[in-house]
């Protein structure tokens, strides 16, 4: 079994002195201590965060070609666990400064009805469709117009549950993944919220740039095996995971039972960002808090590990080690 990453964060036995030699993105890892929740807060978080990645790994998280980025934000959960806001306006303040305008930095997530449920779209269609100047994006209008690239299909024998509609495309076998982040922009950054999943195990990084990334999704969450195989094969699609470029996971909320669907009840806190090119790691740094979580209030533990761990990276596929020994760590204290 491999030892906790979690308990060596918690331990200090991995430090900053490490960080120095991190040059691949996805073996580093960044933690942000956070005074509050504030928007001041968070400005000053990611201001860190950034700043480290960028030093580190050398990647630039600047213009390129299409001169746009995209914000990947959770909100199928409802507003009790949604991607913050705070986090949003400070990366949007912080890719601003970094040569972006404030019209292509671009939000994005599946459902137009749960993003105006979390305030990030207006009630009304008509009203523009923007949270705070930014664009916003929602896949699932637009999935069927999207659905002849060949690019954006991703198909699958697993059916939808009996009764569901066919969707607009007319296959149910096949979900859309979102054009935007392939074609529109020039790398995303991913933002996900971190519950338990009973088709996962953890809903966090990877099921955010995955079954939470993409039109007729919904058919895989019966299924433990098939949600984890597909959500392992969306990650790894090229043109997708070339373009994510960083993930950041802000701990203000997140839910140890019932999740993804929000319940108050279970929610812990904690004020951490975690920060990585690498959504293995994040997810399983998530694992522990989760199980931590329940130990705390005697609560049956997520056992055994998820497949998903092991499915990260098996055959050709390498989405991210989750071995500490081989991560490197930069803990930014909160200022």
């Amino acid at each position: 079994m491999r030892p906790s990453l979690f308990l060596l964060l918690c331990a200090g036995l991995l430090g900053t002195e490490q960080a120095t030699a991190a040059t691949d993105p996805k073996l580093l890892l960044i933690e942000q201590k956070l005074r509050g929740f504030g928007d001041a807060d968070y400005a000053t978080a990611v201001d860190r965060v950034l700043a480290a990645f960028e030093a580190d790994t050398g990647v630039g998280l600047k213009p390129g070609q299409l001169r746009k980025c995209g914000l990947k934000v959770a909100s199928e959960s409802g507003q009790g666990l949604a991607t913050p806001k705070p986090l949003i306006r400070a990366l949007g303040a912080a890719l601003m400064q970094r040569g972006f305008a404030k019209d292509a930095i671009v939000l994005c997530d599946v459902r137009q009805q749960s993003l105006q449920q979390c305030g990030f779209l207006p009630a009304l269609s008509t009203d523009a469709q923007a949270f705070e100047g930014y664009p916003v994006v929602a896949y699932e209008p637009l999935a069927k117009g999207w659905a002849d690239d060949k690019k954006l299909r991703y198909e699958n024998q697993v059916m939808p549950r009996p009764g569901t509609p066919t969707p607009p495309w007319g296959d149910a076998r096949v979900s859309v993944l979102p054009k935007t982040l392939f074609d529109d922009v020039d790398f995303w950054l991913n933002l996900p919220v971190l519950s338990d999943s009973k088709s996962l195990g953890v809903h966090g990084a990877l099921a955010s740039a995955s079954l939470g990334n993409m039109a007729n999704a919904e058919r895989f969450l019966d299924n433990p095996y098939n949600a984890s195989k597909a959500a392992v094969e969306v990650c790894a699609i090229p043109g997708l995971a070339k373009k994510n470029v960083l993930t950041i996971l802000s701990l203000e909320r997140y839910q140890i039972l019932g999740g993804p669907s929000f319940d108050a009840n279970w929610c812990a806190s904690e004020k951490t960002l975690l920060a990585s090119a690498n959504p293995v790691i994040l997810d399983y740094i998530g694992l522990q808090k989760i199980n931590a979580g329940r130990v705390a209030r005697a609560v049956e533990v997520i056992r055994p590990e998820p497949p998903i761990f092991s499915a990260a990276n098996a055959g050709e596929i390498r989405l991210g080690t989750c071995r500490p020994s081989e991560i490197k760590l930069v803990r930014l204290p909160a200022e």
